[in-house]
């Protein structure tokens, strides 16, 4: 099977959950099949991934882009001068016409039995691609997760630019989910609402994968009280975990705990977050690392507070794969399997995660049987070859589907002609 697959970047460094997900299922299908990767890159600070990248794919052509910088004046002034587009913001930059025009070049120059995108933002460029199969792959329901930023923002800027992206995704979102041949998601969840909200059933879940092999208990023992959230601090829904966490949460902890730390590890964080967390001596934030695993490793629970969310958490399987005790909100655990109250605690208010967080602190005995469990559970039922055995499963049906129905036209082609 050759595959031409659609990336909204390179996947090297894989510091995003997405990236994560992605790289380890990719990485594996090319055993399986052959793979022409395309995707933004920035000549200059991309080198390295862009070099990466070709080592990984049988082919690969990065497409110059260099992406605005978040939180960036020039990111402001692009955002407000976005809302007089029909596009939301997160879609109307990766719309370049040099990016569908090199596509359907490659679509033109080589023979490929299928077209991946990978997240809505290639699938909306692809749009009217007559290539067919297209498949998409959708981490999120990205209207959805943005309705959700709009349901718990409070500042009245925000919450409106929030409502005017999430209003504007959806209809771009169920053309693409419409028009695709088949639609991947990252849960069972997700899957419903896509077949709910826009009335299709081509639609498969993918399991949420872990790389036991990578991700196991280190030999380094957990700090006491030290606590860890893990996650990419330039995506809106993870900022905003993390303030609610320091501002709801942690001052419960502490005074039931007056040891407890927090340490966030995750690349980019935001000028806001460093000032809420510069007035708490025991808040540390790392900004991006090589590897988090000893920042999981040192902590006794890692945190997942998140109040938004679309697809699944990988951090959470990760953290259990090291042996972790997991403190979740419903959002931050929604699609994974887990049970609560034994390989994860879930809890939505502010108060019961504080006393969950706290129990857990205190009592190593049923701290350690939780880390047991959860450890127990992604080994046995969370690898990602199950996961590719899955995306090659739907992929062969797709491109069989596909087949047969060019033999039918075809057919009927020849019919018409006939005498």
């Amino acid at each position: 099977m050759k595959i031409l697959l659609a990336l909204r970047q390179p996947l090297f460094p894989a510091d995003t959950g997405g990236k994560v997900r992605s790289l380890n299922i990719f990485s594996r299908l090319v055993r399986r099949a052959s793979i022409h990767a395309v995707s933004f890159a920035d000549p200059l600070s991309d080198a390295a991934s862009i070099q990466e990248m070709r080592r990984l794919f049988e082919g690969y052509t990065p497409v110059p882009w260099r992406e605005t910088k978040k939180y960036s004046v020039q990111f402001y002034e692009e955002l407000v001068t976005n809302q007089f587009s029909a596009l939301p913001y997160f879609l109307a930059k990766c719309r370049r016409p040099h990016f569908r025009s090199t596509v359907e070049a490659l679509l033109e120059r080589e023979h490929f039995d299928v077209l991946f995108c990978d997240f809505l933002q290639t699938a909306v460029p692809l749009l009217h691609c007559t290539f067919e199969p297209k498949v998409v792959f959708e981490h999120n329901v990205e209207f959805q997760l943005r309705q959700r930023k709009w349901q718990v923002e409070k500042h009245p800027l925000r919450k409106v630019l929030f409502g005017t992206e999430w209003k504007r995704t959806r209809p771009l979102e169920a053309r693409v989910c419409r028009s695709f041949d088949h639609v991947l998601t990252v849960s069972e969840e997700d899957q419903r609402t896509i077949q709910h909200e826009f009335g299709i059933d081509h639609v498969s879940t993918l399991p949420t994968g872990v790389d036991t092999d990578y991700f196991h208990p280190l030999a380094s023992h957990s700090e006491p009280g030290r606590l860890a959230f893990v996650g990419s601090m330039d995506w809106d829904p993870n900022e905003d975990a993390v303030v609610w966490f320091l501002e709801s949460i942690y001052p419960s902890i502490r005074q039931a705990v007056p040891n407890a730390r927090l340490v966030v590890v995750g690349r980019n964080p935001s000028s806001r977050l460093l000032a809420l967390a510069r007035k708490s001596p025991s808040v540390e934030i790392t900004g991006w690392v090589p590897d988090v695993r000893p920042h999981l490793s040192q902590a006794e629970v890692v945190v997942v507070p998140l109040r938004i969310g679309g697809g699944t958490r990988i951090k959470i399987p990760e953290a259990m794969a090291m042996a972790k005790a997991v403190v979740s909100t419903p959002i931050g655990a929604e699609g994974l399997p887990f049970q609560d109250r034994k390989q994860i605690r879930i809890a939505e208010h502010a108060r019961d995660f504080a006393d969950d967080v706290v129990e857990l602190l205190r009592n190593a005995r049923v701290r350690s049987e939780m880390e047991n469990a959860a450890r127990r559970e992604v080994t046995k039922n969370h690898s990602w070859e199950t996961v590719v055995d899955k995306v090659e499963d739907v992929l062969r049906r797709v491109t069989s589907h596909g087949k047969q129905a060019r033999v039918e036209e075809m057919t009927r082609d020849a019919a018409v002609v006939t005498p």
